[in-house]
């Protein structure tokens, strides 16, 4: 309809211009008429004043007065005229012609109305009174009359200066107005003139105007008649079917498209109604009731409507097809036009899409399901492998032995960071990857994530350092165990790419807020001087399984995945993860996050941060209360090591072979915690659990901590539901076994009062070994000892407030040597010597100044039996 609409109101326009230019016409011929009345009726006026003839009349009774005059002079003189009776008649007779005369003027239309004026009415009277005196002596005898004619003729001078004044005024009026009407008719000729003129004008143009129109009208039509052809050439060679009705149904056009997909010819279907034939159901079904509803709701607002219906050929078979439905009102009637197509091959696709996508659906729960089992079946046996390794670097070993168990070690983390590599990509792609949000310390996670490369940096000559650009975060909401991973990745990355230069990790708030959520923004960058990156490449780094050398003699290793996992985790935290670089001048990564402010007071929750001690990796511990444990696992090798775990922290160990055994033990005796492995055979541990919590005997309320090698969210939010707690997947790592034993959080924290502290990172350490060699490594390390043990003193007997710069520059010294050798402990607590004093928490530094020399204490210890260790083994 809409196209229309544009036509209509250049139609529009031309009738009002057509009717606009007539009335013009109009009023101009109506002028014409009017001011020709007028010159008609100014003609009668000129025609009337030439008939009174002003001069002659007002003349005339000037000389009747004179002659009145001088007939009675006549008979005055001397001698007397022979008639005296003739010339008293001829006295009589001017007498009465004057009277007439004057009586003419005061009737006249003309004259009377200038009598009345103020200039004539003196003259006028002087007359006027004169005939009065004397009508009655002019009709009496004519002996009176004769002795009267004294007294006449003294009155005569003045009544012919009288005739003599009217009859200049009224000149001199009368000539005034002649010009007036002379000056009228001009002005009224000229309009009339103009008028005439201007319509002669107005009709040229509206004969252009008609001229025009008959044009445009002419081409309008040609060009409905290329429409109708282009219209008709269309609807013959449409691909859809167009079926045309009127209101009631009845077919009134049948193109050619719509013959072959209904296999019927047009004047077989004409006339005959278009439900009861096309419609698989006829004109009483379902399909003709909503499509009668459809179009009172079209009547209301005409838009198109378009369905899928089951239409019926002319030979009885069924097919779906997609109509489209308009109304149509053309001048005045009302018309259905319906597109049909024949979507029989369109369904056909879905079909076979929807079945693709189960087909799909299934592979993707195939995979999820082999993923599973081969996340069991990897990392039973690299439990077993890494188990024993590091128990067998607990006994005594010779230096042969123990470098030969670094290179076994080294190759079992490196084989399980390739499994979860794997896994994480495999989660992530099947959406299963999930955040779990927990406030945290963001400068303290940053801190950790340096440490944990510092000891690699410094064998290659590499300096780290941070900078806090508008200072420290503190605590933030988010999922800490996500973004450690992805600035491990960074952070290594950019160790492992710089030799002899420098690698800074900046951290930021940005100004602008996250649009989607509200949160801040937080950017870390990590910038380092390496090798840089080529332009090429830049665009492909977060993509799996590149790495940029893959020619066999490629100097770092990996699979690839690191950056892509790190791009993943980003966007399901909702943030982004970019990089720039240019090749031989380093690299610059960052990661923005849309991170919340933790909840309650951030300085008090950093601080008990700070004070709590948490373990990651291999690490130095101490111990407190014994526990009783029922390690329930099928799997023999696994239940060797968690029994070496257990009773080499001082644990009472009892063993069940599978879930059943487990749940008859767990049913008649009490336990602290029970290790459930999940995948056994007779009875699972989810099933295992689920009995124990419902049999109400001693262990029913026992922490069962689940032992599964199923890295899934999904299952591990099933163990859940049966009171299962999960963190512990294999490869069991012995710290955090014990510190799961402690009391640890599934987030991997430890709550307050743990016994257990973290000493000492020997995984950092024999990193640091492997790089600079044993000897080396214990002149460094004794070196260490000996400042250390200065610097402590300073620290912890240095007077506060007055010396507390210095307290901080010595723990900001202390702390960035000490980290080189995986003291973690000793490095957080400096770190918070170091922020307390920049921000002038005093209660703060008066804590960890009092704590320092016990994790001092505790930390030399371990470095000096490593250094032993490593004597011995030299």
């Amino acid at each position: 309809m809409t196209p229309d609409r544009p036509s209509r109101a250049v139609e529009w326009f031309r009738t009002l211009r057509v009717s606009g230019a007539v009335a013009l016409v109009a009023v101009v011929v109506a002028a014409i008429v009017m001011l020709a009345f007028d010159v008609r009726d100014r003609l009668n006026a000129l025609e009337q004043a030439n008939s009174d003839n002003t001069q002659w009349v007002m003349m005339q009774s000037e000389v009747e007065v004179l002659r009145l005059q001088t007939s009675i002079l006549t008979v005055l003189e001397t001698p007397p005229p022979d008639d005296i009776p003739a010339a008293l008649d001829e006295v009589r007779r001017w007498f009465n012609v004057l009277f007439s005369r004057v009586s003419m003027l005061e009737q006249s239309s003309v004259y009377a109305p200038l009598l009345k004026k103020d200039d004539y009415q003196d003259d006028h009277r002087t007359l006027r009174d004169f005939l009065d005196r004397n009508v009655g002596l002019i009709d009496s005898s004519d002996d009176k009359l004769r002795a009267g004619l004294h007294g006449l003729a003294e009155q005569m001078p003045m009544v012919r200066n009288a005739a003599r004044q009217l009859t200049l005024k009224a000149l001199t009026d009368f000539a005034a107005l002649s010009d007036g009407q002379r000056t009228s008719m001009s002005d009224t000729l000229l309009r009339l003139a103009v008028l005439t003129g201007a319509l002669v004008l107005v009709l040229a143009g509206l004969v252009l105007v008609l001229m025009r129109l008959y044009r445009v009208s002419q081409a309008r039509a040609e060009e409905l008649r290329s429409t109708g052809a282009r219209l008709s050439t269309i609807i013959s060679n449409s691909a859809d079917g167009i079926v045309v009705t009127d209101r009631g149904g009845a077919i009134l056009e049948f193109n050619p498209a719509a013959q072959n997909i209904f296999l019927q010819r047009r004047d077989e279907v004409l006339g005959k109604i278009g439900l009861e034939l096309l419609l698989a159901d006829g004109a009483a079904g379902a399909q003709s009731r909503a499509l009668a509803v459809a179009m009172a709701k079209m009547a209301e607002a005409p838009e198109p409507m378009r369905m899928e219906i089951d239409a019926r050929r002319g030979d009885g078979s069924v097919f779906p097809a997609e109509i489209s439905i308009a109304l149509s009102r053309p001048k005045g009637s009302s018309l259905v036009v319906a597109f049909v197509r024949d979507i029989s091959d369109r369904r056909k696709a879905q079909r076979d899409l929807t079945d693709a996508l189960d087909r799909a659906v299934a592979g993707e729960k195939a995979k999820a399901e082999f993923l599973a089992v081969m996340s069991h079946e990897m990392r039973t046996p690299l439990n077993g492998l890494i188990g024993s390794m590091d128990l067998l670097g607990q006994t005594g070993l010779t230096a042969e032995q123990r470098e030969l168990l670094s290179v076994m070690e080294k190759s079992g983390d490196i084989l399980l960071g390739h499994v979860n590599s794997v896994l994480d990509i495999s989660k992530a792609e099947a959406g299963a990857m999930q955040i779990v949000e927990a406030p945290f310390d963001f400068d303290r996670l940053i801190g950790e994530a340096v440490a944990n490369q510092t000891g690699l940096a410094a064998a290659r000559g590499t300096e780290i350092s941070v900078v806090q650009l508008g200072g420290p975060l503190g605590e933030v909401l988010g999922d800490e165990g996500r973004i450690r991973q992805i600035l491990l990745n960074l952070v290594g990355n950019a160790v492992k790419f710089t030799h002899d230069g420098t690698v800074t990790i900046e951290t930021e708030v940005l100004a602008e807020r996250d649009a989607a959520s509200g949160r801040q923004v937080v950017e870390v960058r990590v910038i380092d001087s390496g090798i840089g990156i080529s332009e090429a490449n830049l665009s492909r780094i977060f993509e799996d399984f590149v790495t940029l050398d893959a020619s066999y003699g490629r100097s770092q290793g990996g699979t690839g995945l690191g950056l892509g996992i790190a791009r993943r985790l980003a966007q399901a935290m909702g943030g982004q993860i970019g990089a720039e670089s240019e090749e031989g001048e380093g690299s610059l990564f960052w990661l923005r996050l849309p991170l919340g402010r933790a909840a309650g007071d951030a300085g008090d929750a950093g601080k008990a941060a700070r004070s709590r001690p948490v373990l990651r990796g291999d690490m130095v511990v101490e111990r407190t209360r014994s526990l009783h444990v029922l390690v329930v696992e099928d799997n023999e090798i696994n239940r060797f090591l968690l029994r070496r775990y257990l009773e080499g922290a001082g644990h009472v160990v009892t063993e069940a072979v599978d879930g059943i055994n487990g749940v008859e033990i767990a049913s008649s005796t009490g336990f602290d915690v029970i290790l459930m492995d999940i995948s056994m055979p007779r009875m699972d541990g989810v099933e295992a659990t689920r009995l124990i919590r419902a049999s109400g005997g001693p262990s029913a309320r026992t922490r069962i901590l689940a032992l599964t090698a199923h890295a899934l969210p999904e299952e591990q939010e099933r163990f859940r539901s049966v009171g299962m707690e999960t963190g512990l997947t294999k490869p069991i790592n012995r710290v955090d076994l014990l510190r799961r034993l402690a009391g640890g959080r599934e987030d991997g924290e430890v709550a307050e009062g743990d016994a257990l502290r973290e000493v000492l990172n020997l995984a950092s350490l024999r990193e640091l070994v492997d790089q600079i060699g044993r000897e080396m490594a214990a002149t460094l390390i004794a070196r260490l000892i000996e400042e250390g043990e200065a610097m402590v003193g300073k620290i912890t007997t240095l007077p506060s407030p007055a010396h507390d710069g210095e307290v901080g520059r010595i723990a900001h010294q202390l702390a960035g040597t000490c980290g080189t050798f995986g003291t973690t402990e000793l490095r957080q607590v400096l770190s918070s010597i170091e922020l307390a004093v920049k921000q002038g928490d005093t209660e703060t530094l008066l804590t960890q100044r009092a704590a320092l020399a016990a994790v001092w204490t505790a930390t030399r210890a371990a470095l000096e039996d490593q250094v032993a260790a490593m004597e011995t083994a030299a």
